[in-house]
């Protein structure tokens, strides 16, 4: 009866919708430092076909440059997939045969380089790092040896190959990121102020008279929206498949899963904002500043390698971080739950911490 009445009550009750100017004041201090394009570090490794003088010291070059932290090399491009899947490396860059004996005597050659496109701005941008190493060390050892035409850009030619995200579309990232928003927002702003709306009303009072235990009224309230949460995530899968062509490739079973266990993460904290709130204003204000803070620190908009360190420490305590990453690896690489294994403890570990926090603060504001 208790679910039954909180599902009669969500449809009949309309929010009512505030702008705050905090909030937006917070987001104009915080995005500055969250929004850097900049990218500080990454990782490379290599497969040198070639194994000469020109393309070990070519090599070192990478080891020299602040831009990259070399991961050595590695034999086929099958394993360089388990490293990029693992997030071990963002680079592969491939070196051919008679590399050096091409260069030297003047023929065309390729180097491929391949990205990790899950994030098309890191892959652009370290795209453009790796040529630039690559360029400067032909030029300077052109130079070096009186061989001015061997910088000759006709002499040496490098492809970029996008693995997970191939025609680097910007839709294959954001779709689902906005998919990760909604659920976020069905767990959290709606049941908090779901909540702080019946301490305004007085039934509250009503409900704590009964025999029903604290717990059990919070689940009661709870797996309503738990429902409609996974009812909205599986329609966004469909619409995602549909109007954007983006399948999962991952498995689904374990998607869901995983994000069945995100869902009552934001529950908690939706249930936990509501007990501390005293009315639906500050509940709003609550849940609003802190989904700004989840989304600029979650690596939807901009790469997490490039925030500073104190916000790579806030963002241990950030659940959308952790499932924003669970939903890149998935529905784009293909990853299976071995490898998003730490990520899924972490929401399980903070949804047992943030609904254990909400009965208690409940127990405590009701008495």
């Amino acid at each position: 009866m208790l679910i039954k009445k909180e599902f009669l009550q969500v449809f009949r009750s309309p929010l009512l919708l505030s702008i705050l100017i905090v909030a937006p004041m917070v987001q104009f201090v915080l995005f500055p430092f969250t929004a850097d394009y900049e990218i500080k570090v990454l990782d490379i490794a290599f497969i040198d076909n070639d194994n000469s003088t020109l393309s070990r010291n070519l090599i070192n070059e990478f080891s020299a440059s602040s831009h990259f932290r070399s991961k050595g090399m590695i034999d086929s491009k099958s394993y360089a997939d388990k490293l990029m899947k693992a997030d071990k490396i963002d680079f592969l860059v491939e070196i051919p045969q008679d590399f050096e004996k091409n260069i030297i005597s003047q023929y065309g050659t390729t180097i491929a380089i391949t990205a990790n496109a899950i994030n098309t701005v890191k892959a652009g941008i370290g795209c453009g790092y790796v040529q630039t190493v690559i360029g400067d060390y032909l030029k300077e050892m052109a130079e070096n040896t009186g061989m001015a035409s061997m910088s000759d850009n006709a002499q040496l030619f490098m492809t970029n190959i996008y693995w997970y995200n191939e025609q680097m579309n910007y839709k294959n990232l954001i779709v689902p990121g906005i998919l990760v928003i909604l659920v976020t927002l069905i767990g959290a702003y709606v049941t908090a102020l779901n909540l702080v709306r019946e301490k305004e009303i007085g039934t509250i009072e009503q409900i704590n008279v009964t025999p029903i235990k604290k717990w059990q009224f919070l689940l009661g309230k709870m797996i309503p929206f738990w429902i409609l949460g996974m009812a909205e995530f599986i329609m966004g899968l469909f619409l995602m498949k549909l109007i954007f062509d983006i399948n999962v490739q991952g498995s689904i079973p374990v998607l869901l899963t995983i994000t069945a266990i995100y869902l009552f993460v934001m529950l908690g904290l939706g249930f936990f904002i509501s007990a501390v709130a005293e009315n639906q204003l500050q509940a709003m204000f609550i849940v609003f500043f802190l989904f700004i803070v989840f989304v600029l620190l979650s690596g939807l908009f901009t790469p997490t390698e490039g925030m500073p360190e104190w916000a790579k420490i806030i963002n241990y305590l950030n659940p959308m971080s952790f499932y924003m990453d669970v939903i890149k690896k998935m529905v784009l690489k293909g990853c299976e739950f071995a490898d998003v294994k730490y990520q899924t403890i972490t929401l399980a570990v903070m949804a047992v911490i943030l609904n254990t926090a909400a009965v208690l603060s409940y127990k405590e504001s009701s008495k």
